[in-house]
């Protein structure tokens, strides 16, 4: 019997509508969506588990070149948390920011690696987001 894997699916979501500049969650079973969520990043941070940061280079290229917005990366992690309405927000004090921006740079980035290096694939025990941005709250060890 083919067991069913779950997993989310974590990207700001820019895509005009009620749900333009939110955090977007999809619940993955297997490769199929079956739920999504919508977080106002003003009232919630998402701390995210067992993360990997996705990239599809070659739609990250395309989207470089054209300078228009499209899908092409996101957070794949096994587990998500909100923080905000019941959980306390988490400090980012001291915490490493990610990037990632296709139309200025085709790869996910780190802020203390001045650009040299692609994170891409790269995995964390623990992400957080404050606002629009990412940290990383815990690496994998």
């Amino acid at each position: 019997m083919k067991q069913n894997k779950l997993h989310a699916e974590v990207r700001f979501h820019l895509s005009s509508g009620e749900n333009y500049r939110k955090w977007q969650v999809k619940i993955m079973k297997n490769s199929r969506k079956a739920h999504v969520f919508y977080f106002d990043p003003n009232e919630v941070q998402l701390e995210l588990i067992g993360c990997k940061l996705i990239n599809k280079v070659g739609k990250a290229k395309q989207v470089y070149e054209a300078g228009v917005k499209g899908v092409c990366g996101w957070i794949k992690c096994d587990d998500f948390v909100t923080r905000g309405e019941f959980w306390p927000l988490e400090s980012i004090d001291n915490l490493e920011k990610l990037y990632y921006n296709p139309i200025r740079d085709v790869h996910w980035r780190r802020e203390s690696d001045c650009g040299e290096f692609a994170w891409d694939g790269s995995e964390y025990a623990t992400l957080i987001t404050q606002g629009k941005q990412v940290y990383i709250l815990e690496e994998r060890t």
